[in-house]
């Protein structure tokens, strides 16, 4: 019981850390792109714009890291997943409860992934190998941070442009 403590402990700990990480990072990466598209505005200098686009590459750069970082700490989470649900089949919380009409366990399955103790107990390495839902929410994230690494691009292009136009001024009317 003590171990089962434990690795309902630890997949506590992985929940919080990966949301805190993500609220993190999703913070982090908004706020570069801010910074450099306020940076756009602040002048028409080509060094300005050289350096925006700097900010543009840093972010997109981090973007990519968080992507990682993300998927990284799910990878965690499942491994505590599986503990938690090798040592619940020790224990004998995931035998049906023959009792109830809908045959529950006593297996704590919060979330989708947790319910599918016969998978992971079956073949655990096809389990933490399996991909994300659409639905899920690491998925969502993944997919925020992907549009990062797009907006990131495009203030990089658009940063260079703005570098390399001719720098037209406009003559007055007579």
């Amino acid at each position: 019981m003590d171990l089962y403590r434990i690795a309902v402990e630890e997949y506590r700990f992985q929940v919080k850390l990966n949301w805190d990480r993500t609220a993190y990072l999703i913070t982090l990466n908004s706020g570069l792109i801010a910074v450099a598209t306020g940076l756009l505005k602040v002048g028409n200098a080509a060094i300005v714009d050289l350096f925006v686009a700097g900010v543009f590459l840093v972010g997109a750069f981090v973007s990519l890291v968080s992507i990682k970082n993300i998927r990284t700490g799910h990878r965690y989470y499942r491994r505590t997943i599986l503990k938690k649900t090798l040592l619940e089949d020790q224990l004998g919380l995931t035998k049906p409860l023959n009792q109830y009409p809908s045959r529950p366990t006593l297996a704590i399955s919060t979330t989708v992934g947790q319910d599918e103790a016969m998978k992971i107990l079956n073949d655990p390495e096809k389990w933490l190998k399996r991909s994300h839902r659409f639905t899920s929410i690491t998925s969502w994230t993944v997919w925020i941070l992907i549009l990062f690494v797009l907006a990131n691009a495009a203030g990089i292009y658009g940063s260079v442009w703005l570098y390399r136009r001719p720098n037209i001024q406009t003559q007055p009317v007579r």
